[in-house]
């Protein structure tokens, strides 16, 4: 099994800390706000390594963290009038909420950063004594860039003088700094803002600080993928990482990035008026077609998402839920074996960089060889087929069939339903009202020997 890791910016072999177990800490939102598509897309990105992860036979502890203290939670408070603690109730909420209608697994561990402000200072401390810190009075506690020169960096390829000239904006400006690039670990209280005690006095932590101690303390020295967007590696990835090694601790032994999205062939940005919001969009179409859009783009290329990628999700999951429907009505084995050539090809594309697109295609080959396996009466062969697309479907999250009950396939299914009682009680009237109805839908109804079976047009 390989992986493309941004530290040594090629593929590697996995190779887990543990035999037989996988740590991974993938970074998770700050609740200000509800969650747009790029979250979804970075979280299906790392709950699709799990899940496979998982699949292979691996023993896998996921941490995905909520950073519930921050400048925008501060500000959004202010602007509403409330506290910070309703804002961040209200958006965790809502965060977790979305990710459950696009069928992300829980992770084992959803650490906050407010819990973890004891053992950030732990982390700071380590800094201070080990000369990699610095204390500006009034202001708080810096990370010292010059003193990690050689370390600095890493992560993005660029030496720490690069990044001095090419900062800009992405920097904190502040002429009491050493350096630029320098960051706060500890910042100290402003009025009206949250605040902690600390031997630099009373303030908050830094961003950065944060997901180093939430990682070390729950997944310890040296665990084995950090995950994030890549919009992450730097600042973000490449301060946790100096903090840690700086701190005497290995940080991740691998670093995975997903791409960005793009909404119309642009980043997508509340500017540019394209920002969609996940539950926008997941009441628009059925969560199962983002995440098929999702899979069908692997995950370290920018992926453009709009309306002709979501039909096309669409018109797919429909094809896989016709089979489940069409097999639903045939006397299939239960015990049927999957199919070893198809199993090894989805293995092999995700055990190569996680490659889910190539993954997704085996499963479709499957849905196309079994419709000519039913058409054929070739049950042993549809039987087979069928295992085989289930087995591999669970793997990704993407169940075949798994329409719920308020879900508008539902609503097609108890039609097709009524339209074949009524024609098995020659109630022809009542037939072709239904057909009607369900063409009016765009729905297209088969009649075949082994029941009714309906797709889009």
């Amino acid at each position: 099994m390989q992986y493309f890791d941004t530290l040594s910016n090629e593929m590697v072999d996995f190779v887990p800390r543990e035999p037989g177990k996988v740590s991974i800490y993938a970074c998770g939102p700050t609740v200000y706000d509800v969650p747009h598509l790029g979250h979804a897309r970075t979280a299906l990105t790392y709950d699709v390594i799990a899940r496979f992860l998982r699949w292979r036979g691996f023993e896998v502890t996921m941490v995905a963290n909520i950073t519930d203290i921050d400048d925008k939670i501060i500000q959004r408070a202010a602007e509403e009038g409330t506290t910070e603690t309703a804002i961040v109730e209200t958006y965790t909420k809502a965060y977790i909420d979305q990710m459950d209608r696009l069928n992300i697994q829980h992770p084992e561990h959803r650490p906050r950063a407010t819990e973890y402000v004891d053992e950030m200072q732990d982390v700071i401390q380590q800094l201070i004594d080990r000369d990699h810190a610095y204390v500006i009075d009034g202001q708080g506690v810096y990370f010292d860039v010059a003193s990690f020169e050689d370390g600095y960096g890493k992560l993005v390829h660029r030496t720490a003088e690069d990044l001095r000239e090419g900062a800009g904006a992405r920097v904190e400006v502040d002429e009491r700094k050493k350096d630029p690039l320098d960051f706060a670990l500890w910042k100290a209280a402003k009025p009206g803002e949250p605040t902690w005690a600390s031997p630099w006095g009373e303030g908050r932590p830094g961003w950065h600080i944060e997901c180093v101690a939430m990682a070390l303390d729950i997944l310890g020295d040296g665990f084995d993928l950090h995950g994030g967007g890549t919009d992450l590696a730097f600042p973000h990835h490449e301060n946790e990482r100096s903090e840690s090694e700086a701190a005497g601790h290995r940080f991740a032994r691998g670093w995975i990035h997903s791409a960005m999205l793009n909404i119309g062939g642009e980043k997508m940005s509340k500017s540019l008026n394209n920002f969609k919001t996940l539950g926008d969009v997941l009441d628009m179409w059925d969560p199962r077609a983002l995440r098929l859009a999702m899979l069908q783009t692997h995950y370290r290329k920018v992926m453009e998402l709009g309306d002709e990628a979501m039909h096309g999700a669409t018109a797919a999951l429909d094809r896989l839920d016709a089979f489940k429907r069409r097999t639903s009505v045939l006397d299939l084995d239960a015990a049927a074996p999957l199919r070893a050539g198809e199993v090894t090809a989805f293995t092999e594309a995700m055990e190569h960089d996680f490659g889910a697109p190539a993954a997704v295609a085996t499963i479709f080959e499957l849905v196309r060889a079994g419709h000519i396996a039913v058409d054929n009466d070739d049950l042993a062969a549809a039987s087979s087929i069928a295992a085989t697309i289930d087995e591999l479907t669970n793997a990704l999250g993407l169940i075949a069939g798994a329409a719920g009950s308020d879900d508008p396939k539902s609503e097609i299914d108890d039609l097709v339903a009524q339209r074949q009682i009524a024609r098995e009680s020659k109630d022809f009237v009542e037939s072709d009202r239904l057909r009607d109805e369900l063409s009016a839908r765009g729905i297209e109804v088969e009649d075949t020997a082994a029941g009714p079976i309906w797709r889009r047009v």
